[in-house]
């Protein structure tokens, strides 16, 4: 039972870590590479978790992002006038 406590416990702290700090965890991940404790397991499980979870609300925050403004109209520049009328038209 206490294996899996330290394996939560490292699991909590790489994933807080990679949240606020990810430059520093890939230093710690880096300086422990081999290190065979429970605590450094947790510790390398929540950082890959955290990144995992950064990266799917990332791609679908742009997803959403994409389909929200896809009505929106986008501004264009009218060629046809003349130069002293630099106005832009309203694409529908």
């Amino acid at each position: 039972m206490a294996n899996q406590d330290e394996i939560a416990e490292g699991f909590n702290a790489g994933y807080t870590l990679e949240k606020y700090r990810p430059e520093l965890t890939q230093q710690l991940l880096k300086a422990t590479q081999g290190v065979d404790l429970p605590f450094f397991e947790g510790f390398q499980a929540g950082s890959k978790e955290m990144e995992r979870e950064r990266a799917f609300s990332k791609s679908k925050g742009i997803a959403k992002l994409k389909e929200f403004s896809k009505d929106i109209p986008r501004p264009t520049q009218n060629r046809s006038k003349d130069a002293k009328d630099k106005g832009f038209d309203m694409e529908r």
